[in-house]
């Protein structure tokens, strides 16, 4: 299998995951789902959003050279309810899609030219971003997010949606996923 299509493939399993991930936080009380555990974002939800906005961030601002309009969603995460959250979780997932449809292999050695903010969040100089280095920092990214998901709900004694891409892979149905 080419570098490309493991990237698509890790894609897809993170589209996937991200859902189920999703229907189990939204299958809480919200009072649960939003409780401040004190991870990296204060709550599941929270956490789930930063998954988004980064993916949002990397796939849709830093291609198009708007890496200074980074934002969050609309409201703030803990505000967001399910029609806005399974919404955005379809708009990111069709942002990524679009990013990597037309790549070919040896565009993954490719840069992306960018003027991230500066200090004062205005354009810094431009920075070069190799498109295979973003690729495999956004699965690493959604991995660590998704461990740190995991840890949480086995604390609250949840059992994770999938534990691991072998679950998935194994699972899926033949011919379902293309290279």
């Amino acid at each position: 299998m080419s570098e490309l299509a493991a990237l698509r493939t890790f894609y897809r399993f993170n589209d996937d995951v991200r859902r189920r991930y999703l229907d189990a936080i939204l299958a809480m009380p919200v009072e649960e789902r939003l409780k401040d555990r004190g991870a990296s974002y204060p709550s599941l939800q929270e956490i789930y959003v930063h998954v988004l906005d980064a993916l949002r961030f990397w796939f849709e601002l830093v291609p198009q050279d708007r890496a200074t309009e980074a934002r969050t969603l609309e409201l703030p995460a803990r505000e967001l309810d399910e029609r806005r959250l399974r919404h955005s979780t379809d708009e990111v997932g069709r942002l990524v899609s679009d990013f990597l449809a037309p790549l070919h292999p040896e565009d993954l050695a490719r840069d992306l030219s960018c003027h991230f903010p500066g200090p004062d969040g205005r354009p810094g100089e431009p920075t070069a971003v190799r498109i295979g280095d973003l690729l495999w920092h956004m699965v690493e990214e959604e991995l660590q997010h998704r461990g740190e998901l995991n840890a949480l709900l086995w604390q609250m004694d949840i059992e994770p949606p999938l534990g691991s891409f072998d679950q998935w892979d194994h699972a899926k149905v033949e011919g379902m996923y293309l290279p």
